[in-house]
Parts: structure tokens; sequence; C-alpha cells
């Protein structure tokens, strides 16, 4: 073994470690270039935001027709718009027992459901075949898919 020899193979291996590094710059170019792209060329899609509000169940009635009558209360947070909101009711008692309906459906031309509204939905009875005595109403926002709020409420017989 020639010491000579081993210091010089050492001394030539200046030349791995920028190499090494151009490799490294490059895959983080790279990289970052694929993640803009994904944004940009819309296969991340960033999902829209859930509204928030404050809702309660004002009133929950089965009436002399077997019918359910149900008033929700706005009580504060964004503006709902009738479109996109959809509204669940479930018997508690009988979770078969389910009413899915549109915001829409219970307002006047497609309007919004702001703060200090009520909104009645009212003569809901081809779901419910008998006395609710609990129901659970969920609203939910249909772009997010998110839930605005849940509520439980017990059902007062007229």
């Amino acid at each position: 073994m020639d010491i000579k020899k081993i210091k010089s193979d050492l001394k030539n291996e200046d030349g791995v470690s920028p190499v090494i590094g151009v490799i490294l710059m490059v895959a983080i170019v790279v990289l970052l270039a694929a993640i803009v792209a994904a944004f940009v060329f819309g296969v991340v899609t960033i999902p829209s935001p859930t509204p928030q509000a404050s809702l309660a169940v004002d009133d929950a009635t089965w009436d002399e027709n077997d019918k359910l009558n149900v008033t929700l209360l706005h009580q504060s947070g964004s503006t709902l718009d009738a479109d996109d909101t959809q509204i669940v009711i479930t018997d508690l008692n009988n979770t078969d027992n389910v009413n899915t309906t549109t915001l829409s459906q219970w307002t006047d031309d497609g309007d919004d459901w702001s703060t200090g509204e009520r909104i009645s939905l009212e003569e809901i009875n081809d779901d419910f075949d008998e006395y609710p005595d609990e129901i659970e109403v969920r609203v939910i926002d249909e772009p997010s898919g998110g839930t605005i709020s849940v509520m439980t409420s017990t059902v007062t017989e007229l």
C-alpha cells in the first residue's frame, strides 16, 4: 500500500459533492413544478368551505291530519343559499323514517335564508307513517358536502 496514492485518491473526490447538490436541486424543482401544475390544471381540487350558521328547531308538531310541521330559526352566521342547502329530518324512534328536502322548496322564489328568519316545513308526512316522539334535523351544504347544523327536538302532538 502506498500512502501517497491513497492521499491522492482522497483529494480527487472533490467533484462528487457538487454533482449530488445539482441532482438534489433539480429533483426539488421538478417536484415543486409538479405540485403547482396539479393545482393549476385542476387535478387537485380545493373543497369549498361549509357555511357556518347557528340554527335551532323553533317548533315541531304533529297535527290532527297526521302531518309533521317543523319551524327552523336561523339564529346567526352565514346566509344560506336555498338552492344549495339540504334538510334531512329523521325520526329518532325509527331511523328508517327519513325525509330529505331542499331549502328552496320552503322559501319564496329560492330566496336565501339569513339571520332572524324562520322557515316552516309544513305537512311532512310522506316518510313518517306514525307520530315521531323525537326528531333530528340535519342541515347540509350540498356543494361542500359539510353539515351546517344538527338539531334534535321533541315533537308535540296537537
